[in-house]
């Protein structure tokens, strides 16, 4: 079923964790399937291995949406970060704004954060029972503590009014999370940031270059490492983009 997102729209003044709140609505049977929770502030915003994501109140777009797929296989659930992805990176080029993935589910402009995402899914058997989305995206903030971070504004030298952009998003959500597997496989490859190109990583014995090459069907990570091809999951090795 497509066009489901957006169905229900929950906007917060403040919350620790849009995907936090979402998942409590879950649990409770409080909201839609397609919910979109937006929040102008969060206290703990959750980012992928245990980091936050830091933002300036009413600045940027705080979101989480609900997804309960229909006999979504668990081996399949990748799915969900590739189309997110594809998603945003969808969204920013509307706006003049070429994006890539740096694997696995940080959007970059350049060298630069400009978003980032994290996939919660609660499983059932052998499927995908319930998904929240979680997304920050730097809109209109200029002022970051962390170097190597963009916002839309920036790249644009534009203020823009997030109620009028937000559902834009949530269209191309509607669009790249119905899409066929293999097919979003191919696209979130094609948008890999340093794909090809020798590149800084760490792993558990230290620094070494290595070439991205592509992604496996569970996610994990295609390297080239001198000549050997090297696979890893998301908590085994780092890209060392500071380098």
């Amino acid at each position: 079923m497509k066009g489901i997102f957006g169905s229900q729209t929950i906007h917060l003044s403040e919350v620790d964790s849009t995907n936090n709140y979402a998942a409590k609505l879950v649990s409770d049977g409080l909201c839609q399937n397609g919910a979109v929770i937006l929040a102008d502030f969060q206290t703990k915003g959750k980012g992928q291995r245990g980091n936050h994501w830091l933002s300036k109140k009413g600045k940027n777009i705080l979101m989480s949406v609900v997804h309960h797929p229909d006999d979504l296989p668990v081996c399949e659930q990748i799915k969900f970060n590739w189309g997110v992805s594809l998603a945003i990176i969808s969204f920013l080029q509307d706006f003049g704004i070429e994006a890539q993935v740096k694997w696995p589910n940080d959007i970059f402009v350049h060298n630069n954060k400009i978003a980032g995402l994290l996939i919660e899914n609660q499983l059932t058997g052998y499927f995908v029972s319930s998904s929240i989305f979680g997304i920050g995206l730097n809109v209109n903030q200029i002022d970051h503590n962390l170097k190597g971070v963009t916002s839309m504004r920036k790249e644009k030298n534009a203020t823009f009014c997030l109620k009028s952009i937000i559902p834009r998003l949530v269209e191309k959500l509607n669009y790249f999370i119905f899409c066929e597997f293999n097919w979003l496989k191919e696209q979130y490859e094609s948008k890999l940031y340093r794909k090809d190109k020798d590149a800084p990583f760490e792993d558990a014995d230290g620094l070494f270059v290595g070439k991205i090459l592509g992604v496996n069907k569970d996610g994990s990570l295609k390297l080239s490492r001198g000549n050997k091809i090297k696979e890893y999951g998301t908590k085994e090795i780092t890209f060392r983009i500071d380098l």
